[in-house]
């Protein structure tokens, strides 16, 4: 085969990908995802379902890669607000000195200011894409569980790539971060928002429970509580350490794409 043909054949093999992808996230959105199915899946892209197994080994597998694309949108998304919000700045943070005593009252309120400003940015979009956060809210619990070792380093090696570049972006728009803690915040922020989502998608028995007017205190506005949530976390960010190495980062850079894939023990 050439290897214009077979170049042809990836390209036509990852088309039909992002279609079954795609497929699927427009099944999500319309229902929950404990009943969503694979051939449902297949009925929606019109193949076999036999030919969704040869791009996704598990329905866990698709949602997976669902996520991943939907995350990449995301982080886009952030990106460029952020890079608007360190140009209306002038992107003074990231030369920044570290004030005198004398001058920290007033570098305090700008650097809370940048605070709230950054966590509304962050919170507004995720605010905006309830159905991503929602398959968040499963990642760890469901998504990552019934996964083949490649998909699921396919997926980390994605996340890790999104989080160091925005978090460099978060490192300029934020006086208080120094550099290289703009990722390990960006990681707490998300396991934050997962458990936020946790809380705001109850059973329906916790549901009716919360609608008791004694029971005020647990209903809770998913967007208004990330904000302010993001807000004091970013308003106190100021180190590491999630992990020795931080995120792992280093030690990736160094492996070959075999010895990525490998199994640990």
């Amino acid at each position: 085969m050439s290897s214009t043909r077979r170049a042809r054949k990836e390209e036509q093999k990852e088309e039909r990908r992002r279609f079954i992808i795609d497929a699927a996230w427009q099944l999500f959105q319309e229902t929950p995802y404990s009943e969503v199915t694979m051939a449902q899946v297949a009925e929606r892209t019109r193949l076999a379902k036999g030919t969704l197994y040869l791009y996704f080994t598990t329905k866990e597998e698709l949602f997976l890669a669902v996520v991943d694309q939907e995350l990449a949108k995301w982080f886009h998304d952030v990106d460029i607000h952020l890079t608007h919000f360190c140009a209306s700045r002038g992107d003074a943070s990231a030369a920044r000195p570290r004030p005198s005593r004398a001058r920290r009252g007033a570098s305090g309120a700008s650097a809370e200011d940048a605070s709230a400003s950054v966590a509304s940015i962050l919170s507004t979009t995720l605010a905006a894409r309830d159905a991503m956060t929602r398959l968040l809210g499963i990642l760890h619990s469901v998504l990552e569980q019934n996964v083949s070792y490649e998909a699921a380093l396919r997926f980390k090696l994605s996340l890790l790539g999104h989080v160091e570049r925005t978090g460099v972006l978060l490192e300029r728009c934020l006086p208080s971060l120094a550099p290289g803690h703009g990722g390990p915040t960006l990681i707490r922020m998300y396991a934050l928002l997962i458990g936020m989502r946790q809380v705001c998608d109850p059973s329906d028995v916790i549901r009716d429970i919360r609608s008791r007017p004694d029971m005020g205190l647990f209903r809770i506005n998913f967007g208004e509580e990330i904000r302010a949530s993001f807000a004091l976390l970013l308003s106190g960010a100021s180190a590491p350490p999630l992990a020795s190495g931080r995120l792992g980062a280093p030690a990736l850079r160094g492996l070959s794409s075999a010895e990525r894939r490998r199994p640990e023990g």
